[in-house]
């Protein structure tokens, strides 16, 4: 989906409570942490969207994983465990959970 800006859902979150933002709540920047990101996705890739019965709310829906590959993939994890390889551990991770960004870990 569009990404959107971490200070516009705080706006909003501040407002959904009735509050006003820079007046009632101050938001304070303070920069970004390890880890952090300045956008958040609101879908990925390959998830569609299904209506519920309030007309702002979504849900999102993701194609499961295929049962064969899953049990691949959990092999391949619990022998990467024995050995403790951590990027390898990163790399399996990667193939399991497409929007894994390792730039953040």
């Amino acid at each position: 989906g569009k990404p959107i800006r971490i200070v516009d859902l705080a706006r909003q979150l501040i407002e959904l409570n009735g509050l006003k933002p820079d007046e009632d709540i101050q938001i304070e920047f303070t920069g970004l942490r390890p880890g952090e990101k300045l956008f958040e996705e609101l879908s990925y890739q390959g998830e569609n969207f299904t209506a519920t019965h309030h007309p702002k709310i979504m849900r999102f829906v993701s194609q499961p994983m295929p049962m064969k590959i899953a049990r691949e993939l959990l092999a391949e994890l619990e022998q990467e465990l024995h050995r403790a390889e951590p990027n390898h551990l990163k790399l399996l991770l990667q193939k399991a959970v497409p929007e894994y960004q390792p730039y953040l870990t």
